[in-house]
């Protein structure tokens, strides 16, 4: 890709280039948000048509962040009924789990 092009991605994202940069060069993210979102009991597309904002902006914070070997020993342990205290989108997650309590099964998946 030209550099042009990654700067227009990244506008397109609502990041800087080097935040886009980062991001890219970063394993796992998106798998692992995955696995998360999942033990956590959320659906991933229920949260993409329910809140497509949201979930771009769980995975930019995702793909930001510094503590993933952490986050994949817990994915791995399955020991993630709530968001890690550490992790940057655990406010995110916690009100999405208030709301999703308060939802019909049918929307939960």
């Amino acid at each position: 890709m030209s550099p042009q092009d990654v700067d227009a991605i990244a506008r397109e994202l609502n990041l800087s280039t080097s935040a886009f940069r980062t991001m890219v060069q970063s394993p796992g993210s998106p798998d692992l948000l995955s696995k998360r979102l999942a033990l956590a009991g959320f659906s991933e597309n229920a949260l993409a048509a329910r809140h497509g904002d949201v979930l771009r902006d769980l995975q930019r914070v995702c793909g930001l962040c510094q503590a993933k070997a952490r986050c994949a020993a817990a994915v791995k342990r399955e020991k993630f009924a709530s968001p890690l205290k550490d992790c940057p989108n655990e406010q995110t997650l916690l009100a999405l789990g208030r709301e999703i309590d308060g939802l019909p099964q049918r929307f939960r998946d």
